[in-house]
Parts: structure tokens; sequence; C-alpha cells
């Protein structure tokens, strides 16, 4: 592989509101070890790629870079403070890896990735330029009246998908795609949205269950379960 070709953006700014927890849930510890080290550790241990970006809250640029010093790494590991909202710290993550041909962005409480599922985005995002692991709904959706919540009508969900991180892009595309939204104000819950608002095509990467978004405290039951003698 050719030196510039594939760069991770990890954003570490969520809070702790839902966790309960009074320091960000990606700094909490799932056996022994702070999330934010599991999900760094998923992307040195598939050996990908050649820079990491970690976005942070500013409080928290200190300690992050203790936990960077800790790991043995050759993969070069940049701290910079995040924005006011995801979308804001997902910008300025991509400010420090424009020069790299793809970026694979990641939300560093998705602790379980595996390095298997990096590599199937991977193959996908060479050949589609824009892809994300999700997996199918396999529950029963309805579509509820937003005051009354009562039924309307059950959605058909065949065509249904729980879409996770990490989503990969081409680099100049999903930068095109940010700027676009900066400018127009328009904010989205992920970076899929920003690459259909400007046309550009996303594949679906089918992931794992266990790539669960911790964000409550029975998430870090399931996360410490999942991560249990795992070797990446």
């Amino acid at each position: 592989m050719s030196n510039r070709t594939l760069a991770v953006v990890i954003v570490a700014g969520g809070s702790g509101q839902r966790m309960g927890s009074e320091i960000p849930k990606q700094f909490l510890k799932v056996n022994g070890i702070e999330i934010i080290q599991h999900t760094l550790r998923a992307f040195l241990e598939c050996k990908l790629a050649q820079k990491i970006v970690v976005v942070c809250n500013k409080d928290y640029i200190d300690h992050t870079q203790k936990l960077v010093t800790s790991i043995s790494s050759d993969v070069p590991i940049e701290i910079v403070s995040g924005g006011a909202t995801r979308q804001n710290s997902v910008y300025e993550g991509l400010q420090k890896v424009s020069d790299f041909k793809y970026v694979m962005i990641h939300d560093a409480v998705r602790c379980c990735l595996s390095v298997e599922d990096i590599y199937k985005l991977f193959d996908t995002l060479k050949a589609s330029s824009a892809c994300a692991l999700g997996v199918r709904v396999n529950d029963t959706i309805k579509l509820a009246d937003s005051e009354s919540q009562a039924i309307i009508k059950t959605i058909d969900r065949q065509n249904l998908w729980h879409i996770q991180t990490p989503q990969a892009f081409d680099v100049a595309d999903i930068i095109d795609a940010h700027t676009q939204a900066l400018h127009s104000g328009f904010e989205a819950t992920d970076d899929c949205a920003l690459a259909e608002r400007v046309g550009m095509v996303v594949k679906i990467v089918e992931g794992s269950y266990t790539n669960i978004k911790v964000t409550t405290p029975s998430d870090l039951i399931l996360a410490g379960e999942f991560l249990k003698g795992r070797r990446f």
C-alpha cells in the first residue's frame, strides 16, 4: 500500500450525560481499559491506517495525549480540539488528513469494532469511494404520532438498516460535502447524510451486532462481555 492512502478520524468529543457519568463516556473503563483505548487498538491492529486523528473536548486533550503516549505504535496519532457539534468536530479532524486518499470516520465509543469489519469496509471503499458499516433491523418498526404516540402504521423492515461507524469516504469528496453543509448551515447526525445530500452513493457493508455504541450503563456491561478475550 502506498503512503497517504488511508487515515482515520476518531470522534471523541461526547459527554457522559446519558451515561450519568462525571467524565465523558469514551474515558470510562471497560475490562480495566478506557473505551477509547479499545477503539484505538482495533485500528492499530488492522495495520491499514497511516495516520489517526483523535478529535476530543479541549479539556481532555492532555489526558488523551497521555493515553496515546502510553500506546506503542508506529502510526502517528494526532490529538485535536473538537467543535460545538459532532459534525464540527469531524470537520476539524478532516482538515488534518486532507492529503490522504481515503478516510474512515469512527465514534470513539464504538469500542467493540473488529479488525475483520475494518478490512471489509476498506475493500468496499476502494471500489465505491463511500461506504458505511451497518446491520439489518431485526425489530418491528412502527410509525407513531409525535404527540399522542398512537401507531400510524408498521414500517416494512426488509430494507431498513442500523447504520454504524466507521463510515468511509474519498477524502476530497467528504471534505467537499462537509464544506457545503457548513456554508448552508445544514446539520446531520452522521457523515453519510452529508454525502447523500451532495449526491454521493454510499454503500452499506454488513457489519456486526456487537459493534455497539456505548451510551448507557447497560452498554458498558455488554461491551465488557463482547471484549472479553478479544483478539481484534
